[in-house]
């Protein structure tokens, strides 16, 4: 069997815009995405600089699951939009693949973390009862990728990994195994985290990781200027769609990479 494989589908859901296109034109604007967030300033985290992907209450990653969105922390839900980017990037529709081929590996560092501090919160100021049911499935690292497999009707392999800053990396490199393997032919695979809350811009901070300027949020991250002190907590996840060669050759896919 082949070891080639071949990247064929994109998704990106970022404090630059959702999708592939939106984050790249920003990027190349070299426009800035930090921003003083409300959330962070009314917690008086130590520091109020963020990269959210939109602010709370108005995220662009609602459409197509707005009537569940109570049921999903904010990283399974841009999970579940740059998923579907990859696969409409991809010329890939679920329901037409056999599912048992299809695997999902995302990574995360934290799972639903924005979940269990708000939860959290509830506990402390109106007791256990004000819990929601959904707490648990909501805030498991796991479940991001269980839910987007659910999703896409995949009933390959379905795992998570967590390797800190470098999760979402793992993730693909273990899809490409699963694929070298040949234990399926297709992998949906990625990052996504949504750590941009008061207890962890709090403990960045008290690690010394995060920038403390704020005269300018364009100039707050610096990491290649001598003066560097820090970067800036953000919010975001990146999809990929890989497939065997010879599997995307067969359905005349055209490659974005290999």
């Amino acid at each position: 069997m082949s070891d080639d494989i071949a990247v064929t589908g994109i998704g990106l859901v970022t404090p630059g815009g959702t999708g592939a296109e939106a984050t790249w034109e920003t990027v190349c604007a070299g426009r800035a995405t930090a921003r003083v967030d409300p959330v962070l300033t009314e917690a008086g985290a130590p520091v109020r600089l963020a990269c959210r992907v939109a602010p709370p209450g108005e995220r662009a990653d609602e459409e197509g699951v707005r009537g569940r969105l109570w049921r999903f922390d904010p990283a399974t839900r841009f999970l579940l939009t740059a998923a579907r980017e990859a696969l409409a990037s991809a010329g890939l529709e679920p329901g037409r693949w056999d599912p048992g081929r299809v695997a999902v590996v995302v990574g995360t560092a934290a799972g639903g973390v924005a979940t269990l501090e708000t939860q959290h919160r509830k506990l402390l100021a109106s007791g256990p009862r004000a819990l929601s049911p959904m707490t648990l499935p909501a805030f498991l690292p796991n479940m991001a990728a269980g839910q987007l497999a659910l999703e896409l009707g995949a009933t390959g392999p379905a795992l998570q990994t967590s390797t800190a800053c470098a999760s979402g990396a793992t993730a693909i490199i273990t899809a490409a195994l699963l694929l070298r393997a040949g234990v399926c032919d297709v992998a949906v695979a990625g990052g996504t985290d949504a750590m941009v809350t008061p207890l962890c811009a709090s403990a960045f901070a008290k690690l010394g990781a995060l920038s403390r300027r704020e005269d300018g949020p364009g100039g707050a991250s610096r990491p290649f200027d001598r003066d560097r002190d820090g970067f800036v907590l953000g919010e975001g996840c990146g999809v990929l769609v890989l497939e065997r060669t010879a599997h995307a050759a067969a359905r005349t896919a055209r490659p974005l990479a290999f």
